[in-house]
């Protein structure tokens, strides 16, 4: 272990201390008897701590010290000048950082001092940003040039503006509590900033996944473009997409989820969305299993239809602590068929641990097969691939922390209008599939991360505006938690939703160039629908009434739903 050069210099002048008191000590009893002065060992401590302050009352006899004494009554200052100094330079220190913490500009705001905030801190690490963390209690992670750090209640103005928030570029609310990372963000937007200083963009960590789709869709909701850039964001919704990333579905065979917490259902959820976006010669089987499975499947697919659309469900109700030793039975539950990946999705880390490693059954599904959900990798993920703690079964079992995968500011980042624009073109993609269009004859096939970017773009303005449409209409984007409300649109808001989709459409294509031409030509950028709503032609106008059309459903695959209000 290697510590900083300042804790070995400390110790040194520690152990000096010592010296110099000791050495002292007897040093001033072996003069004390030279001068016949009294030598009392009180007396003899008094005079030995004076020599720390240049005023032990002996040494003004001006006859030849013993060598023990003189080494003392140098060391002794020595000491107390270098304390003086350290603590001098260590008061300047916390002064500066405060005041360029204070006075940063064009920086990132972290506030909280958890595991989340710190797995996010570290990825920023990486970047050119400067870093100013905001937190109630001090944090040994943080305090170089790279991330500061401001002690106080994030909810405080007082402690924004000690961050510098009038001048961040974004803030990350990441404390335990979904309420409190509301609250910051709030304060953050009534900090005033600068004039001509592009709006903050906030984002608030909701730990209920449905409470955080409430919140976004609330968002969206509202009118015009405000000072704050607000959106919510969910770790394991984040961390359900990165697991599928690093661990994809390859093949048909049985997937099996054990545990139905917020993670598995995200988990599922991401599965069945990613599947629904390929060919595929049917469902795939997934085996669920976890307490109330059966009821919590069956919620999940009434927000998400297309889950039981791609997905064979089969669902076992099984909770771990029925069963002996709370290991459950597995030869019972699992697919006759070995399945491709075990996902152990348990919010409670030791149980999801104990579930990997008491489950016998679990070990033999092939390399990286089983996938275990924690909140931070710390010890677990080291002990299984560094120091391989279990040598052989290292190879199947993978530990996936939530934190440290899910805290990466580019996924935080893609709000809920990224979500939708995604939604958009899974929707487009999903259609023209089943029609039977491949990529060689429709380029646009692809997945989202593939897409061009002028065709992101497109579809992100296009998700931006839906807010505003439905406001017009009195309604409003709401989680799809009931189906059965159902909603469709009247032909007149048809009509009038469609121009309005027109008219945004023809302000992004006019801003960026295109002109009005008999035909498509993106080369040169002409189009023959560039025209107002009565010069377009019928079938032009019946393709924006689609777009409209196609709204609650595009939608019920993200999780929403459409509500008349009032």
């Amino acid at each position: 272990m290697t510590f900083p050069a300042s804790y070995v210099v400390r110790a040194i002048f520690a152990g000096l201390a010592v010296v110099a008191l000791v050495t002292g000590y007897f040093g001033l009893h072996t003069y004390a008897k030279t001068l016949g002065l009294p030598s009392a060992p009180l007396d003899l401590l008094y005079w030995d701590l004076q020599l720390f302050v240049f005023d032990s009352a002996p040494l003004d006899d001006p006859r030849p010290l013993p060598a023990a004494l003189e080494f003392a009554r140098f060391a002794a200052p020595g000491v107390t000048v270098y304390t003086l100094v350290d603590g001098a330079r260590l008061l300047f220190a916390a002064e500066l950082r405060r005041f360029r913490a204070r006075r940063s500009k064009d920086h990132v705001v972290v506030c909280g001092s958890g595991s989340a905030a710190l797995a996010l801190v570290e990825r920023l690490r990486g970047t050119s940003t400067r870093i100013v963390m905001i937190g109630s209690a001090p944090v040994a992670a943080v305090g170089d040039r790279k991330a500061l750090y401001v002690r106080g209640d994030a909810r405080s103005p007082a402690a924004l503006r000690a961050a510098g928030i009038q001048r961040a570029s974004v803030l990350y609310a990441c404390e335990p509590d979904s309420s409190a990372n509301t609250a910051i963000a709030l304060a953050a937007h009534g900090v005033a900033r600068p004039g001509g200083r592009h709006p903050l963009s906030a984002y608030a960590l909701i730990t209920d996944p449905d409470l955080c789709a409430a919140l976004r869709a609330r968002r969206l909701s509202l009118p015009g473009r405000p000072l704050l850039r607000l959106d919510f964001f969910n770790l394991d919704e984040l961390a359900a997409r990165v697991l599928l990333d690093r661990h994809p579905i390859v093949n048909e065979r049985p997937v099996v989820v054990i545990g139905l917490d917020a993670f598995g259902r995200s988990l599922l959820v991401e599965m069945a969305r990613r599947r629904r976006l390929v060919p595929a010669p049917g469902p795939l089987p997934v085996t669920v299993i976890g307490a109330d499975a059966a009821r919590t499947v069956e919620a999940v697919c009434r927000r998400f239809e297309f889950v039981t659309e791609v997905c064979a469900l089969t669902t076992h109700d099984a909770p771990p602590g029925d069963f002996p030793f709370g290991t459950l039975p597995f030869g019972e539950l699992l697919p006759s068929e070995p399945p491709q990946r075990v996902f152990v999705c348990h919010e409670d880390q030791d149980l999801a641990l104990k579930t990997a490693l008491t489950s016998l059954r679990l070990w033999n599904c092939g390399p990286g097969s089983l996938v275990v959900r924690v909140e931070e990798a710390g010890v677990f993920s080291r002990a299984f691939e560094s120091v391989h703690l279990l040598e052989g079964l290292s190879g199947a079992l993978r530990v996936f922390a939530v934190n440290e995968e899910a805290g990466d500011p580019r996924l935080i980042g893609e709000d809920l209008v990224e979500t939708l624009a995604r939604a958009i073109h899974d929707s487009y993609v999903a259609e023209n599939t089943a029609r039977g269009h491949v990529r060689a004859t429709n380029p646009s096939l692809v997945p989202w991360e593939s897409l061009p970017s002028h065709l992101r773009a497109a579809n992100r303005r296009q998700a931006e505006d839906i807010g505003r449409k439905l406001t017009s209409i009195g309604c409003a984007l709401a989680p799809r938690v009931e189906p059965e409300l159902r909603f469709a649109f009247k032909d007149y808001e048809i009509e009038r939703l469609a121009m309005m989709e027109h008219e945004r459409w023809l302000r992004d294509l006019v801003a960026d160039g295109w002109t009005r031409g008999p035909v498509r030509d993106p080369e040169n950028r002409k189009h023959p629908d560039l025209d107002s709503w009565d010069g377009i032609s019928e079938a032009a106008k019946e393709k924006d009434r689609d777009t409209v059309r196609n709204l609650p459903r595009i939608l019920a695959g993200a999780g929403f739903q459409i509500v008349r209000v009032g």
